[in-house]
């Protein structure tokens, strides 16, 4: 038996939590009645209203997530600059069985979030792709691991929120199940002074 070690460098993080509470009931509603103002995206659908986070409903769901963006910039981002994450558009998606949300990432953000409202934890799962991987050589794979795959399957839960680089490729292929997968999607800027004055790449963000 050989003794080795192997090191993951440069990981891509993928943040998770809870909420602490169960949505309520007007909250709820609100999610119901918002699935009567979408329009039909490539595989599923999403809400006219891409600032749905500004709404009064969603006042206390706002909130737990700008206390998140904080909790990310400062265990993942670690800047020593005086700068905070603030939340930009808000949107809903709804997927029903046999639909799906097409691969994509979320260019002019810099984190972005999923918050998920309602899915079936033995079936629903997001679905990331390897941000940079690319083999010329590709022997077939018998066993797949954290190194030797080009994308990761991870379940989701109601109540859970995901937050992760906006440049990482998602996806949620096909849905099983006769369950609508409802989440609330977020992306975010900077505000503040990034970088250094003195080592000319300050940038100020009011």
């Amino acid at each position: 038996m050989i003794q080795s070690n192997i090191q993951s460098i440069f990981p891509v993080p993928i943040y998770t939590t809870k909420m602490n509470r169960a949505f309520t009931k007007k909250e709820l509603q609100f999610v119901k009645e918002q699935k009567n103002h979408t329009y039909k995206n490539i595989g599923n659908f999403t809400t006219y209203d891409s600032y749905i986070l500004n709404k009064k409903e969603f006042k206390n769901i706002k909130k737990f997530l700008e206390k998140c963006c904080k909790d990310y910039l400062e265990k993942i981002i670690c800047s020593k600059n005086n700068i905070s994450l603030y939340i930009t558009q808000s949107w809903l998606n709804y997927t029903e069985e046999s639909q799906f949300h097409h691969k994509h990432e979320h260019p002019n953000s810099v984190v972005s979030g999923v918050l998920y409202l309602d899915t079936d934890k033995k079936t629903d799962q997001i679905l990331f792709s390897h941000p940079i991987r690319y083999q010329q050589i590709q022997p077939d794979v018998g066993k797949f691991n954290m190194w030797n795959s080009d994308s990761w399957w991870i379940p989701v839960e109601t109540g859970e929120l995901f937050m992760f680089p906006s440049s990482l490729t998602h996806q949620v292929v096909t849905k099983k199940g006769n369950n609508t997968r409802i989440s609330l999607a977020f992306n975010t800027f900077y505000k503040g002074t990034i970088g250094s004055e003195d080592r000319l790449f300050e940038l100020i963000i009011s």
